[in-house]
């Protein structure tokens, strides 16, 4: 790769970590071509994308980046690094941990192996347990509906409540004023 290529390639992969929310870092070596293509087949259906990348040239992509949050990676860029990631704004961390475990109980293998990921403004770092974790990790979004929800059956609950209370009182009422007018 001469000069002018490996700009190019550092100037991407600094987007890709500075424009996404989510980063997942496997590895896939031991795969054959068959597995990676069905990998690359599961992901881009969700416009989840992959990336083979040196090592170095990562290092050097997360240097550029003026946030600093990803510095967290050095320690596990060594050996075959594939970064995963979306251009489009879909949470992809439950997504992409689905379809990497359904690969592990399909292909009956414990690859692609997760090195770590940046997901909802933390880190996990390898293996299955961390994989299960950002499995069932919920977006601050659905938290918030999670919230939403719980509250507004609640305030249901008190206008119910509520009107159900004051209807005899404005029925008392309403006979009471019905009796004076006579």
């Amino acid at each position: 790769m001469n000069k002018e290529n490996k700009k190019k390639e550092l100037s991407k992969l600094v987007s890709i970590l500075s424009n996404n929310e989510t980063i997942y870092l496997i590895n896939i070596s031991d795969l054959n071509s068959n597995q990676i293509s069905i990998l690359r087949k599961s992901f881009h259906e969700y416009s989840i994308r992959m990336k083979v990348v040196k090592n170095t040239l990562l290092k050097k992509a997360i240097q550029k980046i003026k946030n600093k949050k990803l510095d967290s990676f050095f320690s596990i860029l060594n050996g075959n690094t594939t970064v995963l990631f979306s251009d489009s704004n879909l949470n992809i961390t439950n997504i992409t941990s689905n379809i990497i475990k359904n690969f592990h109980v399909q292909e009956k293998i414990d690859k692609p192996y997760l090195k770590g990921a940046y997901a909802q403004e933390s880190f996990y770092f390898g293996g299955n347990k961390d994989l299960n974790i950002l499995l069932h990790l919920k977006s601050k979004e659905d938290i918030i509906i999670e919230i939403f929800n719980i509250l507004q059956f609640s305030i249901k609950d008190i206008i119910s409540s509520f009107f159900n209370s004051t209807k005899y009182k404005i029925c008392e009422i309403l006979e009471a004023l019905s009796s004076y007018k006579k």
